[in-house]
């Protein structure tokens, strides 16, 4: 691989002209320009990214770590990398697929200074594992978690699941149950937790959670389908954690003949596109704007140019899927 010692010897001119033209830094003449570029050419020479990177202390570049590339997921990263874009930031993804030692891997380059800064989406590792890598620079997550070096673009799900249990209650809903996500989210133990209040407000027995946790997958819903048909006293409405989950259950109770939202109401989260498309309740809460307040709060950490972090508050939208 050619170094820049070979341009400089190929274009007859010093190590120092040749590093002015490759790093566009100083002045050096149009001819003498013209020579060098074409040495480059001719040799086929490729400056060290990494070499670079090091010397002027910037990647320029963003990591993005999820262990799924859900609809969820995906809304955030593209609002995530459009930001970033806008101030001169490319991204890396890295989808560990729920592998602890992938998700390592790419906190790594964050030491090594291959990366700026690290968007955590969705984790694989306790948290007292990652923190140790907020020294070597900005990571920020999307779960509040109990640490200065980690901020968040966390908004408390509590709320946002009383406002779904609450409204359902004033359409007359008095058998409802929850689909949650994965056990050890913050975001579930917050639902369940409003659940449980919820019931004990309207003096009702609250259902076990522990059937209806982990509903992350087709086959899950699947699952709680199966359940439904067999209950004699059916649920009136269901509580779901992502408008993904409540697409499929739509889908899977019309397949059995369940007439929404006559039999059964049914409300998601997030407000993404399936959402719209098949017309159904949700609760907003601003899930791009959490991506654009992510890279907002990486550059305000590097120090860089940013717009304000955008206020998150939730909101209901009601379609037909709901009385």
């Amino acid at each position: 691989m050619p170094t820049i010692l070979d341009i400089a010897k190929y274009a007859g001119v010093s190590s120092a002209t040749v590093s002015r033209v490759i790093n566009s830094s100083g002045y050096v003449g149009e001819d003498t320009r013209r020579i060098v570029e074409e040495a480059i050419e001719k040799l086929n020479y490729s400056p060290n990214k990494n070499a670079q990177h090091l010397r002027k202390g910037s990647t320029k570049n963003f990591g993005i770590i999820s262990t799924q590339f859900n609809d969820t997921a995906v809304a955030r990263i593209n609002s995530f990398i459009s930001t970033a874009y806008a101030f001169g930031y490319t991204t890396t993804l890295f989808v560990t697929n729920g592998d602890k030692k992938r998700e390592i891997e790419a906190f790594d380059l964050l030491k090594s200074k291959q990366i700026d800064g690290i968007f955590l989406i969705y984790r694989s590792n306790e948290w007292t594992v990652l923190e140790k890598y907020a020294d070597f620079g900005p990571v920020v997550t999307l779960h509040n978690v109990d640490s200065e070096q980690i901020p968040s673009v966390f908004i408390d799900h509590y709320e946002g699941h009383r406002l779904a249990l609450d409204y359902l209650w004033d359409t007359g809903c008095r058998s409802i149950y929850n689909l949650y996500g994965t056990a050890k989210g913050l975001n579930t133990k917050r639902r369940i937790k409003a659940y449980t209040d919820f019931c004990e407000e309207k003096n009702i027995t609250p259902h076990s959670p522990e059937l209806f946790i982990n509903a992350v997958s087709a086959s899950k819903v699947d699952t709680f389908v199966e359940w439904f048909k067999k209950q004699q006293d059916k649920p009136d409405a269901i509580v779901t954690h992502s408008d993904s989950i409540a697409a499929l259950v739509v889908s899977r109770l019309r397949r059995i003949g369940v007439s929404i939202p006559e039999d059964v109401s049914v409300i998601g989260f997030d407000n993404i596109d399936v959402s719209d498309v098949m017309d159904m309740s949700t609760i907003d809460y601003g899930i791009e704007e959490q991506g654009r307040n992510a890279c907002r709060l990486l550059l305000k950490k590097l120090a860089k140019p940013s717009d304000k972090l955008i206020p998150l508050s939730f909101r209901l939208i009601q379609r037909s899927s709901t009385k």
